[in-house]
């Protein structure tokens, strides 16, 4: 990309182009999958479960599309799922559209996906609800929240915050 809107990095993970920034909940978890599961397969698949049911306490249905990586919402990706793993500790992990400004998706190719859009929790939310505004800040803060609840319960762990 010649003269980039914003800074670009290498990275060592799956899921090809992404955007991080404002508004989104980026999630890196530093597990042994040894503890768990030595699979990187259920690895994702259960961070994705981990957004599914974050966005059901929302009344919100995401969904997998097979084939892809990710968690969609009525067609659109509302979270990205790229992950790496070393003598199975994992690193990267996953990032959840929130109040995201969703802008900066229209200047690349996210995770290599032409033909699907990319949206967020409280475009959903708007949506669904016809118009109703939400405090983004308290939106995002309530999103973590549920968002740390639903990985705790769904890998069995204690979280260290």
């Amino acid at each position: 990309m010649n003269d980039p809107p914003f800074p670009i990095f290498r990275t060592e993970r799956g899921g090809e182009v992404t955007y991080h920034g404002p508004g989104q909940l980026v999630m890196y978890p530093i597990l042994d999958l040894r503890s768990f599961h030595s699979d990187l397969h259920w690895y994702m698949r259960t961070l994705e479960e981990v957004v599914i049911e974050t966005l059901g306490s929302f009344g919100l249905r995401g969904e997998r599309i097979e084939g892809l990586t990710g968690v969609w919402v009525d067609g659109a990706k509302v979270a990205a799922i790229g992950v790496r793993a070393k003598r199975w500790i994992t690193y990267h992990g996953l990032a959840l559209n929130v109040t995201t400004d969703l802008t900066p998706f229209q200047d690349i190719v996210p995770c290599g996906i032409q033909d699907r859009p990319v949206t967020s929790m409280y475009e959903l939310l708007k949506s669904k609800n016809e118009g109703k505004d939400y405090d983004e800040s308290l939106l995002l803060e309530e999103v973590s929240e549920r968002l740390l609840e639903s990985f705790s319960l769904l890998f069995d762990v204690s979280l260290v915050v």
